[in-house]
């Protein structure tokens, strides 16, 4: 069996015992301290968003692989391919000689600037029906924090993970955020009412980022930031108000299909592309 292959099934199988992990956990916290306590659960979201966990990935394995080659063009065109790759899988400059965990600090701060900008610009006319993909998810669980279309991924957290990369820090370092963005970014898509209380201003909490996923009209278009909530403030787009807890999510009108495959091939419909 090919390496790339054995490489794909070892990582998908990492990915699942996540999965079984993040299920029990949640499961014991949201039957605790509900945000939502009514919420039905919804066995065809959860087997629409695995699909995206598996399957996404792979996809952009070879999307990487793009950006090396473009980044090892602009920014290595000088150096012969074998130091590029050296440089690329160890680090380089003054930033590799950072201790690991400042590099993963730095990246972690510098990251979730740009991608609270990213986020901004996935709301906007030109890309929002890729991103609707995300928001399609009514109600919204934990394991809606896989549910992104490839473009929508690509064109954000893969392209800023390669462009840390680009710049000098070390894989480690990146691959070290990865992990944390990912326990985090499940824990703040969960039906949990933690506020984070006097550190709601610091970071992320589920009532935070559940009212970025609220259909109701006051919360939408708020709350951008994936971890610092500073951001939202500096910026205009912070919204949680005290007592109150959003209600509804989803996309209302957008006949969004269930389906992984249907919802891959939504955002390029005639009729959605006029919506948009």
């Amino acid at each position: 069996m090919p390496d790339f292959v054995i490489q794909i099934l070892s990582s998908s199988l990492d990915m699942l015992m996540w999965v079984a992990g993040f299920f029990i956990l949640f499961s014991v916290l949201e039957w605790v301290t509900p945000c939502n306590a009514k919420q039905p659960l919804s066995p065809r979201n959860m087997v629409t968003d695995v699909m995206y966990l598996l399957i996404v990935p792979v996809l952009s394995r070879f999307v990487r692989i793009g950006y090396v080659a473009l980044g090892i063009m602009i920014v290595f065109h000088n150096t012969s391919e074998e130091h590029a790759i050296y440089y690329l899988t160890n680090g380089y400059g003054p930033l590799s000689e950072l201790p690991v965990w400042l590099q993963a600090a730095i990246v972690f701060i510098v990251s979730d600037i740009i991608l609270y900008w990213t986020h901004r610009w996935f709301h906007g006319h030109a890309m929002w029906r890729f991103h609707a993909i995300h928001h399609s998810s009514a109600p919204v669980e934990w394991h809606s924090t896989y549910r992104f279309h490839p473009l929508n991924v690509w064109l954000s957290f893969t392209l800023v993970d390669m462009l840390m990369l680009f710049v000098g820090f070390s894989p480690e370092s990146v691959a070290v955020m990865g992990t944390f963005n990912m326990i985090y970014s499940a824990m703040v898509h969960a039906n949990l009412n933690w506020t984070f209380g006097p550190f709601k201003y610091l970071f992320s909490s589920p009532v935070f980022h559940r009212w970025h996923h609220t259909a109701e009209a006051e919360g939408m278009n708020k709350n951008f930031a994936p971890t610092f909530p500073l951001l939202d403030i500096m910026f205009g787009t912070f919204y949680m108000p005290e007592g109150k807890l959003p209600q509804t999510y989803g996309v209302p009108g957008a006949n969004i299909p269930d389906s992984f495959f249907g919802q891959l091939i939504w955002p390029f419909r005639k009729d959605t592309r006029n919506q948009a």
